[in-house]
């Protein structure tokens, strides 16, 4: 299975073009690994996680294609999550339909973005939506894939409830969870079933603050790893990935290489926009 990251950070680009402190005037300068996108993640070229605004510019800068993604799994409705621009986009008007896998607020919010947007018609985008709640298992042709939507702690505005996901193919099995805290209870339960080839897990705040609530910082972050290995839910050579990185704007953000650095004492790798990973 090869993972391969689009994008890796939060909200916003990092560097921001709107910010003019130490680390982005360095990043502007350097670029490359600097560099971060929203995160999303695409798996053998055909599975895409989440949606962001520059998803088509990340695919460029790694020399892709997206045409050949067929299913798509968005975690919640956050714009750096699902950009229906970029929808307009992907949909097809002929050939094999999008599957479209999301919650319910998303699914519900289709047909208001038309508004906004008059070339975004949800029925003219050759789309196949199916609305999952947590613990739905959806399953691919021939039961090529299955995913299982799992509770996120994140955003609850509106009655959202956001996803992440737990997805196996040709006999791996990733973890998907960007956009949460401390993962709920019953998200608990249903991760133990499994053991993981590959967990990509949100380190949004990473050492700009404690977080253990909508997003995880670098401490909480190690918590989730440590329990992982106590309970025995990773395989052998498993990856351990911190994905969904904020720029702090206060110009003392640690550079790619510090942030890899730090982590892989604690068998982490820090995710950037293009690396691969192959399990």
């Amino acid at each position: 299975m090869e993972i391969l990251f689009l994008g890796s950070g939060a909200g916003e680009l990092w560097p921001s073009a709107f910010c003019n402190c130490k680390t982005c005037q360095a990043a502007i300068a350097r670029r490359g690994q600097d560099v971060r996108i929203g995160s999303c993640l695409l798996v053998d070229r055909k599975y895409l996680f989440d949606l962001p605004p520059n998803v088509a510019l990340g695919a460029i800068r790694c020399g892709i294609s997206l045409a050949e993604v067929t299913h798509l799994f968005i975690t919640h409705s956050h714009q750096d999550h699902f950009d229906p621009c970029v929808l307009t986009a992907a949909g097809r008007a002929t050939g094999k339909p999008l599957h479209l896998y999301c919650n319910r607020r998303l699914a519900d919010l289709l047909p208001i973005y038309q508004q906004f947007n008059r070339w975004f018609d949800p029925h003219k985008l050759h789309l196949d939506v199916q609305v999952l709640a947590p613990l739905d298992t959806v399953a691919g042709p021939e039961d090529e894939f299955t995913a299982t939507a799992l509770a996120a702690d994140h955003d609850l505005t509106d009655g959202e409830e956001p996803l992440i996901y737990s997805f196996e193919l040709a006999g791996k099995t990733i973890l998907y969870a960007c956009d949460t805290g401390w993962f709920p209870d019953r998200t608990w339960q249903e991760i133990a079933k499994c053991q993981y080839d590959a967990v990509i897990l949100d380190c949004t705040f990473h050492e700009l603050q404690e977080c253990r609530q909508g997003h995880l910082s670098t401490g909480p972050f190690l918590e989730i790893k440590q329990r992982f290995e106590e309970e025995g839910l990773l395989r052998r050579d498993a990856h351990f990935i911190a994905q969904h990185i904020a720029h702090g704007h206060e110009g003392d953000d640690p550079s790619p290489q510090e942030f890899a650095d730090r982590f892989a004492r604690h068998g982490v790798k820090v995710a950037y926009d293009g690396m691969i990973v192959n399990i």
